[in-house]
């Protein structure tokens, strides 16, 4: 986006590019450019030429442009997703679903790790604490649960996974098995 319009500390600011160079205080009375009256490392004041109103910043008037720059984009970085690569897990992808009822959900990463891809599968009902977590390893075949939470058929009423050799590994309540 080339050019936006925002309303920060009182005083709208017309800003072009993302860029505190092409950022201006607009009186909000009359959408003028303010002039800078008085500059000072912990505040400035602007006025407009029109209704001779001031107006007073928290800070020095280059810093409030940087400081407004900042606002925005933070609001883009809130929308992004971050690949947190101190751990040893990078999210490849993600997903959720509700139960059409609204009652259950579930939320599927699929992460890269040292020992190849991992799904990791978290469902249980809304806004109760307990939950499953469920673990599928396609490279070693595995299908398995976090036996801390809630056991999967708590939640599901069996939890089949199909390999790409044909193996298939199956978790119910009363048993654990692998065909």
């Amino acid at each position: 986006m080339d050019e936006q319009y925002i309303t920060l500390d009182g005083i709208k600011w017309h800003v072009q590019y993302l860029s505190a160079e092409y950022t201006k205080p607009l009186c909000p009375k009359h959408h003028l450019t303010l002039s800078l009256v008085l500059n000072n490392p912990h505040a400035c004041w602007l006025k407009c030429q029109e209704c001779n109103e001031n107006y007073t910043l928290p800070r020095e008037y280059n810093i409030q442009k940087s400081y407004i720059i900042d606002k925005l984009n933070s609001k883009e970085f809130k929308k992004m997703k971050f690949l947190n690569l101190d751990d040893e897990a990078i999210p490849i992808a993600e997903d959720r679903a509700d139960s059409k009822d609204d009652k259950y959900f579930v939320r599927a990463i699929l992460t890269e790790s040292k020992v190849g891809q991992r799904l990791v599968v978290y469902a249980g009902e809304k806004g109760k604490k307990d939950k499953t977590q469920i673990f599928v390893e396609p490279e070693i075949r595995r299908l398995a649960f976090d036996q801390k939470d809630l056991h999967p058929s708590d939640v599901f009423l069996s939890l089949e996974g199909t390999f790409e050799d044909g193996t298939k590994s199956t978790i119910t309540k009363s048993n654990k098995k692998k065909d």
